[in-house]
């Protein structure tokens, strides 16, 4: 379970502009931007650590309700803003940069040498 999602799914890293200089009871929007990364570099055989760029790319402040259209090619389209055109992601360039590190390889877990152990561990604790 652990290899599918290492191979199938993206970890999102959400990135705040300016947060930390702000009240907690301002009003402010702030742009929000995303990076996405996967690990299945992971499921190498001798791989322990990556170290991973990706950029970051804005999210739409608002999310658009087009249930209510039914020409979702012409009316919907021209209403909805996919993206923050002066976003300072886009406009300079921001990336993120991501490190992980294992204490040892998971190409290297063998299952049935594990359960073998595990089951030899668990006999001799019943048998002490």
């Amino acid at each position: 379970m652990l290899k599918e999602m290492l191979a199938t799914k993206l970890v999102r890293v959400y990135v705040h502009d300016c947060d930390e200089f702000v009240s907690e009871d301002a009003e402010t929007n702030f742009s929000v931007g995303q990076a996405a990364f996967t690990f299945k570099d992971f499921l190498r055989p001798h791989c322990r650590e990556l170290k991973l760029r990706s950029d970051v790319f804005p999210m739409k402040r608002a999310q658009v309700d087009n249930t209510h259209n039914l020409d979702l090619n012409t009316t919907a389209r021209k209403n909805e803003k996919t993206v923050e055109k002066f976003s300072p992601y886009m406009a300079h360039a921001t990336y993120c940069v991501l490190q992980a590190q294992l204490s040892y390889p998971i190409g290297s877990f063998n299952l049935e040498k594990e359960l073998a152990l595990a089951k030899a561990k668990a006999d001799a604790e019943l048998a002490a």
